[in-house]
């Protein structure tokens, strides 16, 4: 590293490069536009002043630690300041343990819309229909940011377009840093694609490498003004599909088939035999007997059978309930349920709802 000599910062001293046309052309027309733009920033009062301003500030990021190839992840104020809205910085150990249920969770629309809608303004405020390489530079500076962050070790988009097809088709590459985050990452992505009108076709996914491919289709949403919200959320639903699937599910760990199988109230859990339930209720009412209240643990109890499926909360403050389970099929679940309530309240029935009643 070298550091700054202090000698005068009188602009007296010349430097002469050489620079092709191109690159001439492009500076005199960034300085002139900005300088039209404000014409009391001095940064933009010339070309000297420009270039004097962006070698200082170079020299001063690489006094810092930076080097030329950090010029690639340097993130613009835009992208920073909308990421910024919707992004935290936390530990990753961490936050790999909390989002590993999520894997096979879908988004649902009403959760994230200010986001995905907020994404899509980003992507097409100016863009016009069929200006793809507009598109791709926003994307790359989207690529940046998570870059940047430590989100991804790569990401790549490709679009084809050809006069013999009135759509583009693209193929998007990803490549993940943490096993859980990367899957979430993924999810986000194709929920992206979606919201702005790209319909993915095909998913190469290895969770072992890290790796995602999206083969892509443009649609009639990619260019359209308006909302459109039922199609474009059926396209994130139909994007997500290939990551969320039973296919996928089947082959990974139990317990993610079973937050499926919760999320169905016709389906009950059942207990192998008598004391299999035992030992579960006991642990249950230790558990709200060490953490809880006395005045919470009927509720409790209620919510236990609720979440088996076995009954339906009516009403919470009066401890009502209805059961769902069949008599003649579900007799033994019944009476199991029935038994252990009436140890510790009075059951009272009015037509098919029933009241639990704590003993004084």
């Amino acid at each position: 590293m070298t550091s700054r000599k202090y000698l005068s910062n009188k602009k007296t001293a010349q430097q002469t490069i050489s620079i092709s046309p191109a690159l001439k052309d492009w500076i005199e027309r960034y300085v002139n536009v900005n300088h039209r733009k404000d014409p009391e920033d001095k940064r933009f009062t010339s070309i000297s002043s420009f270039y004097n301003y962006v070698m200082e500030k170079s020299m001063d990021c690489f006094e810092k630690g930076k080097t030329l190839d950090d010029f690639e992840r340097f993130v613009d104020s835009q992208t920073m300041n909308f990421f910024d809205q919707f992004t935290f910085r936390g530990i990753i150990p961490f936050h790999e343990m909390a989002v590993r249920a999520n894997r096979y969770t879908t988004f649902r629309f009403k959760q994230v819309p200010r986001f995905l809608f907020a994404i899509r303004r980003m992507f097409i405020t100016g863009v016009r229909p069929k200006d793809y390489e507009e598109l791709k530079n926003m994307f790359n500076r989207i690529k940046t940011f998570f870059l940047a962050n430590n989100l991804t070790k790569e990401m790549k988009l490709d679009i084809f377009a050809t006069k013999n097809s009135h759509y583009a088709s693209g193929i998007f590459e990803f490549i993940g840093t943490y096993k859980n985050l990367f899957l979430e990452n993924c999810k986000l992505n194709a929920a992206v694609f979606g919201i702005l009108g790209a319909k993915i076709t095909d998913v190469t996914f290895s969770d072992t490498e890290l790796y995602c491919r999206f083969d892509l289709k443009e649609t009639d949403l990619l260019f359209r003004k308006d909302i459109a919200k039922k199609e474009r959320f059926k396209l994130i639903e139909h994007n997500l599909s290939f990551l969320t699937n039973y296919y996928r599910i089947l082959n990974d760990r139990t317990y993610y088939f079973w937050m499926k199988m919760a999320e169905d109230k016709d389906i009950i859990i059942n207990f192998s035999n008598k004391n299999v339930g035992e030992k579960w209720i006991n642990l249950i009412q230790n558990e709200i007997k060490n953490f809880g209240t006395q005045e919470e643990f009927l509720l409790c109890i209620l919510r236990f059978f609720e979440k088996l499926h076995w009954i339906s909360i009516e009403n919470e403050k009066d401890l009502e309930f209805q059961i769902r389970l069949s008599k003649t099929q579900n007799e033994s679940e019944r009476k199991f349920m029935l038994d252990f309530l009436s140890n510790y309240s009075k059951i009272s029935q009015d037509n098919d709802r029933l009241y639990l009643k704590e003993f004084k």
